[in-house]
């Protein structure tokens, strides 16, 4: 057998779900074939790839990024949004970034499905010669959510949840979740069965319904909430209708949720609050990031939208939004000052960042805001979680986990494809470094690649 097809990586702390040991790995034709305590030597004819002081864990899958730059530059072409998707793939995988589910803002649908035309485009090109991070599939957020709870997107394009316009979107082929906020009563519940019979993971962000209403929601399919307590998510600490969105989702056992992991959107404490409540298990990390590559330097507008970075304090804001006359409307600063922040554009992070910042969050000892205390976990079960976190999970609720809906990725386990980021990951008082060493898409070498 050819060597570049038949390899063993050694001598690193490898990430199952279920524990992390020191192993190898063996890898035969793209596929992970054994992975155990054994020696290199009891593979003959393979090629051996040694790297110490090491973890071996799947690669980062980010279920919520965006490209905010491609509506920048004003792409309107198919072919142009494909170009445009080769950058950031190139970009990511050196990250440790081997997958990403794009996110679609509020605007004109025209547009929309030419960006996902171009998704489609991008991907069947990557399915022949992959050179950089795979782009998942589409989610579509900003189209049915609630336009009181738009958030950074433009309520001008929001609607309320119709089978015509998902069917339109659905036809590019990029679609793979879509976003419904379930308060629209039977036309939500007709379209979040209508988009899991089509195959597709149905969700809820940038919503309020009841913990009730939620829970019907649940009941027709919807399987995911979309970065949870942003958006912004509805609350009801009253007793009646089961409590609100965050309520219910957090006592829903049927629901993932997903957490923007940036320490901006959510508070460090929080976050473990979370998490602990959930369960791991039922935890997606996500970046939220608005460009992952090439970001403006100044003020900014989407979609009607203006936004400004704050790089001191590494966050994105919004400054402004533009009425239906086309004059711009500055955000003032508020007379009083309250708990009313300002509203987040995205995040400025990307997939190796919000890694770290998980297991900075579970290594350690936290008082909580509703837990009094978190006690922190040793730092290999720290990476272990966080591996669930960003890279099991979203390959389970999307598919990918058993190979479903294309290639089967998400775990360091025999029968899967090595997609895989071999890291040095380093703890201290000042944090969690998070460093990739290599990084492997079905087996081959891709840092620092090119192509």
């Amino acid at each position: 057998m050819n060597q570049d097809n038949h390899l063993v990586l050694t001598g690193a702390r490898v990430v199952t779900p279920q524990s992390v040991f020191e192993g190898s790995i063996e890898i035969k034709d793209g596929r992970i074939v054994r992975v155990g305590e054994f020696s290199a030597d009891q593979v003959p004819g393979a090629r051996v790839e040694e790297f110490r002081s090491s973890y071996i864990l799947p690669g980062l899958i980010d279920m919520h990024i965006n490209d905010g730059l491609a509506i920048l530059r004003r792409l309107s072409s198919a072919e142009e949004h494909a170009h445009r998707l080769a950058e950031v793939s190139r970009g990511l995988i050196n990250r440790g970034v081997t997958g990403i589910f794009l996110a679609t803002m509020a605007g004109p649908l025209k547009e929309i499905k030419t960006y996902l035309e171009g998704m489609a485009l991008f991907a069947s090109r990557w399915k022949e010669e992959p050179s950089g991070t795979e782009i998942c599939g589409a989610l579509v957020e900003g189209t049915f959510m609630n336009p009181d709870n738009c958030g950074a997107h433009n309520p001008a394009y929001i609607y309320p949840p119709q089978r015509e316009i998902l069917d339109s979107l659905i036809e590019t082929g990029a679609v793979r979740m879509v976003n419904i906020a379930p308060e629209y009563g039977r036309d939500s519940l007709d379209l979040i069965s209508y988009a899991v019979e089509h195959g597709l993971v149905a969700a809820a962000g940038h919503c309020k319904p009841t913990a009730d209403q939620l829970a019907r929601a649940v009941d027709r399919g919807l399987s995911y909430f979309i970065h949870l307590l942003n958006g912004p998510t509805g609350s009801s600490t009253k007793a009646f209708n089961g409590g609100g969105t965050l309520e219910g989702a957090l006592r829903d056992d049927r629901l993932a949720v997903e957490l923007i992991a940036d320490l901006i959107h959510v508070a460090a404490p929080v976050l473990r609050d979370v998490i602990a409540r959930k369960e791991p298990e039922r935890v997606v990390a996500v970046s939220d990031s608005m460009f992952p590559s090439d970001a403006p330097e100044a003020e900014f507008e989407i979609n009607g939208i203006l936004g400004m970075i704050d790089r001191e304090n590494n966050f994105i804001s919004v400054v402004g939004r533009r009425d239906d006359q086309g004059k711009v409307q500055k955000i003032a600063r508020p007379e009083l000052e309250t708990c009313d922040s300002s509203t987040l554009y995205g995040s400025a992070v990307n997939m190796d960042t919000v890694f770290a910042n998980i297991v900075r969050l579970l290594a350690g000892d936290m008082e909580g805001y509703f837990i009094r205390r978190h006690e922190g976990v040793p730092l290999d079960e720290a990476i272990r979680q966080g591996a669930l976190m960003c890279a099991t999970n979203p390959a389970a609720i999307t598919g990918l986990l058993d190979g479903s809906s294309g290639r089967k990725v998400g775990a360091v386990e025999a029968g899967f494809e090595a997609d895989l980021v071999v890291a040095e990951i380093a703890a201290g008082g000042w944090g969690v470094k998070f460093s990739p060493r290599e990084v492997y898409l079905a087996g081959k070498p891709m840092r620092g690649t090119s192509k």
